[in-house]
């Protein structure tokens, strides 16, 4: 046999791939994201800096000084607390107006639990109707069961029976069967349970039902459980006489109380004192004017201007639509408030 040898190649051969075309320059807004670019030249596109001044998304606005409490002020009446209390979070109340407060919850909460408590009597009183109308339907059904077609009825048939005819179509006269007393008393039966939208007294309504209510009182700003056995008596030590400059003062370092001053209020004796000095005094030994205490409760602080205080808080509210839909006005149409969403237009 012979060997077939490849072929000898003079000098150097390299095969290489065709270079394809670059793809073709599409103008702005002509490409294939019609609906991205949503024109020609891509104006109608707006950002989403534009968006969010328009109305859209979620609009923020930071509260300043004037939108916080003072710190001896009344989260309720939001005036100067003359018998103050305290909760477990931190929150100053009015004595007199807390106790309304709780009362109210007490009141509302009776009234709910009696409108569940009838709900729940008309639920039972239901069950036992659907009960009586189920075993009404068994007896029914045992009579179609062992008598044919005819359908048990309450009705006394022996007057149907004695008078033998009864009027047809056309004044036609034929005698009553059980089939046609059968249809008669399935037509009625029909007609109590057909959904007919169109008439006023096959309507249907939706039911409305109501949940059973907590028996717990709760604290009207953080939603907490409260109870009246959980407040704290708190007892404001008064600056000396000839200071104007604020009404309160630590009676340990003697430094008067201002928004920024973080308070604590100590437990059980309700004395408020700088946290500061609890740390550097009263912590270490553990008591305080002889008595043991037990814990702190942290007083929140009141309003000031500094952004680091930590006593700002956020309004936020979220816009499904924008334009057009009298939530917010467009770009120097109408224009509103300056603070109406917190934006500002140029």
């Amino acid at each position: 046999f012979f060997l077939s040898t490849p072929p000898l190649l003079t000098g150097t051969c390299e095969w290489r791939r065709p270079l394809s075309p670059p793809p073709p320059t599409m103008p702005r807004g002509g490409g294939s994201r019609h609906s991205k670019n949503a024109g020609t030249m891509g104006v109608e596109n707006m950002t989403y800096m534009e968006k969010r001044q328009l109305g859209f998304g979620t609009v923020k606005e930071r509260l300043g000084k004037d939108t916080v409490k003072e710190f001896d002020a009344c989260a309720l009446g939001l005036t100067h607390a003359k018998d103050p209390v305290i909760t477990p979070e931190g929150v100053l109340y009015d004595k007199e107006h807390i106790l309304q407060c709780l009362l109210h919850q007490k009141k509302d909460i009776a009234r709910k639990l009696k409108v569940y408590e009838g709900q729940e009597a008309k639920k039972q009183v239901k069950a036992v109707s659907d009960q009586h109308l189920a075993h009404e339907e068994h007896v029914a059904q045992f009579h179609r069961d062992n008598h044919g077609a005819g359908m048990y009825s309450e009705v006394d048939h022996g007057t149907a029976a004695a008078a033998g005819e009864v009027a047809g179509e056309g004044g036609e006269k034929h005698v009553a069967t059980s089939a046609d007393v059968a249809a008669t008393q399935f037509d009625k039966e029909r007609m109590k349970t057909m959904k007919a939208f169109w008439l006023p007294s096959k309507t249907p309504s939706a039911e409305v039902r109501a949940e059973k209510p907590s028996g717990d009182t709760t604290c009207p700003t953080t939603l907490k459980k409260l109870r009246m056995k959980d407040l704290q008596e708190v007892r404001w030590t008064p600056v000396s006489k000839g200071e104007t400059d604020g009404r309160y003062m630590c009676p340990v370092s003697f430094k008067t109380f201002t928004n920024t001053t973080q308070v604590v209020v100590l437990k059980p004796g309700g004395q408020a004192i700088s946290e500061e000095s609890f740390k550097l005094v009263v912590e270490k030994e553990g008591k305080y004017d002889g008595k043991r205490v037990k814990g702190v409760i942290r007083l929140q602080k009141g309003g000031c201007g500094f952004a680091a205080s930590g006593t700002q808080v956020e309004s936020k509210k979220e816009f499904m639509v924008g334009a057009g839909s009298g939530l917010a006005d467009s770009r120097g149409q109408v224009r509103g408030a300056k603070s109406r969403f917190g934006l500002v237009f140029n």
